[in-house]
């Protein structure tokens, strides 16, 4: 590595001159709309909304609803998730297609658990399509959920329907062809999407799992794909707390997330996961999940009745913004339609208080970076206090920076107020008190090649 002091480079890609440059992953078109999206949402919904009583996993993975017309959102209205999203900020938002019932939010010929089956709309009707429609309208990107990993009504589990005898391998292989065919229809039925999600994965091709990556391949080759063993176009941050621990860098050893060598990849609490590689050869940014509903015990990705009391407030709101995409990670919250078809009212209130919040902290810096400027050195002119420092690199170019401080001048005197290793998309430096200075400087300490930094700014 090579260290630089305040360099002739600004916003611009200028060289350093190095003997040797390192070649090192750079994103994807797709991966880098992903990381500029920031936050997005995952929209749950399947037939425990309607049961009445509070949703249970273990259950509902082993257990088949007797009767799928419970499914009635007598005042359904996409529409307003969307709206809602967008006013949290969400710049795309995903659907469960499917979850582990098994039921299909579309009218699917593969999948005859789907809503043809159901009384709602006359067997016509198709969230999916509504959901899409919705996004397109209000300008988010819609992306969509696949979760195959689980089938109560057709007894799989774990991917896999027990038993051997040849009876199961025929059912068995008839899953594997009906989750292939359901991608497909997904695939062709709904325009470009922005990403397709297969929670724990897809199963391996390899051993028999469904072969969907070259059906999202090639019908829709500008989409993201989560995942399975033979790719991962961003990976799971190790925790649904919204947050990833900082350093979190967008590059992994392993070009699947978490879908082989879990003994390597779970060890230590997940901390690969967390962390990224620095050293990693694949760019495979981090994505930090939460519900909206995870205060005072709640952890609610799917509606429970009487449970308004689960949303976040908005302190905690913020604390996630700063932890997850100010860590260099992508933030998915989930949003929970309640079995009306609606958002409730605490949670839409929530999103925009949060939404204007962020707007609020971030709409004019104290002071920025000039691009005509020789060095990474702002000069602050007015004598406003700031409390968070904002750095961006160029990650077009792949991340370069390995180790850096920021030192402000208070009195005519340099004192380091930061210090960190990875910048990556975004990196939200936070003080503990805010500060006047004179002047604020960033100072590369060590880089793989000439650091591109797109964004200096204090707040």
């Amino acid at each position: 590595m090579k260290y630089y002091l305040l360099i002739l480079i600004t916003l611009c890609s200028t060289s350093f001159g190095f003997a040797q440059e390192i070649n090192q992953p750079q994103p994807t078109a797709p991966q880098l709309a992903w990381q500029r999206a920031e936050v997005g949402v995952l929209i749950s919904y399947d037939l425990p909304v309607f049961q009445g009583t509070p949703y249970n996993q273990a259950q509902n993975r082993i257990t088949p609803f007797n009767n799928a017309n419970i499914f009635n959102p007598t005042q359904l209205n996409t529409d307003q998730w969307i709206q809602a999203a967008k006013a949290g900020g969400a710049k795309f938002a995903v659907l469960t297609v499917t979850h582990e019932t098994g039921f299909a939010l579309y009218q699917s010929d593969a999948n005859p658990y789907c809503m043809k089956a159901i009384k709602f709309q006359n067997g016509k009707g198709d969230i999916v399509r509504d959901f899409v429609n919705s996004c397109r309208k209000y300008g988010v990107e819609p992306g969509i959920y696949v979760g195959i990993r689980w089938n109560s009504y057709l007894g799989v589990h774990d991917f896999k329907i027990e038993g051997s005898s040849e009876f199961v391998k025929r059912r068995q292989a008839a899953f594997k062809n009906m989750c292939e065919e359901m991608v497909t229809e997904l695939c062709t039925r709904y325009g470009k999407l922005f990403m397709i999600w297969f929670d724990g994965g897809a199963d391996d091709p390899s051993k028999n799992g469904p072969n969907i990556l070259p059906i999202v391949t090639k019908y829709q080759p500008n989409c993201l794909f989560y995942h399975n063993a033979q790719k991962a176009d961003f990976r799971w941050g190790g925790s649904e707390s919204g947050t990833v621990p900082y350093p979190s860098w967008s590059t992994f050893p392993f070009v699947f997330s978490h879908a082989a060598k879990q003994e390597t990849i779970f060890a230590n609490n997940f901390a690969l996961l967390k962390t990224g590689d620095p050293a990693g050869k694949f760019w495979m940014p981090a994505m930090s999940d939460a519900p909206l509903r995870g205060h005072k015990g709640g952890h609610d990705w799917f509606w429970n009745p009487n449970e308004d009391h689960h949303v976040n407030p908005i302190d905690k709101m913020m604390n996630m913004y700063y932890s997850s995409v100010g860590h260099n990670s992508t933030l998915i919250l989930g949003i929970t339609p309640d079995n009306r078809g609606l958002i409730p009212n605490a949670d839409v209130a929530m999103l925009k208080a949060w939404g204007d919040s962020i707007k609020k902290v971030f709409k004019t810096s104290v002071a920025s970076l000039n691009p005509q400027q020789k060095d990474y050195t702002i000069n602050i002119l007015s004598q406003k206090a700031f409390s968070k420092i904002v750095l961006q690199e160029n990650i077009q170019e792949g991340e370069r920076v390995r180790a850096f401080v920021i030192e402000a001048s208070i009195n005519g005197e340099w004192k380091m107020i930061k210090e960190g290793s990875c910048i990556g998309h975004k990196y939200i430096g936070l003080l503990d008190t805010p500060i006047k200075a004179n002047a604020v400087r960033l100072i590369i300490k060590e880089a793989t090649s000439a650091p591109m930094i797109k964004t200096f700014a204090l707040y």
